[in-house]
């Protein structure tokens, strides 16, 4: 379950995750803080939110998938000090039914983190 809370520790929001569509292959635990966008999570976005004196760390960060793989995006948010990550396809980047753009209703992604292919 993904839980917004305010600036007081107030539940603002609960969003019951759908098991199978969710992909949570991490750790057991929990990660709270801020949220982050950071674009695709590449070199340059990440650069970009230095120079706009942002930082991840500590936070959460929220990137598009595409332009570079989700391993690279974790591993790169990580070493930005980031807890955690939440990708998303967005449906600008995203092929839908019969070619046109978004996903669809019931499109689940899935993708992995693992830089060697062996798992998340």
């Amino acid at each position: 379950t993904l839980h917004w809370v305010g600036p007081k520790g107030e539940e603002l929001e609960r969003l019951h995750l759908d098991p199978d569509a969710f992909c949570a292959w991490s750790v057991s635990g929990n990660a709270t803080g801020g949220l982050v966008y950071g674009h695709y999570g590449r070199p340059q976005d990440l650069a970009e939110l230095r120079a706009r004196g942002v930082s991840a760390r500590g936070h959460l960060m929220l990137l598009r998938l595409g332009r570079g793989s989700p391993a690279q995006k974790v591993a790169a948010a990580a070493e930005a000090g980031a807890v955690g990550v939440l990708l998303y396809p967005d449906p600008q980047d995203t092929a839908g039914p019969g070619g046109g753009l978004g996903l669809g209703g019931e499109t689940a992604v899935t993708v992995h983190v693992s830089g060697r292919g062996c798992g998340d």
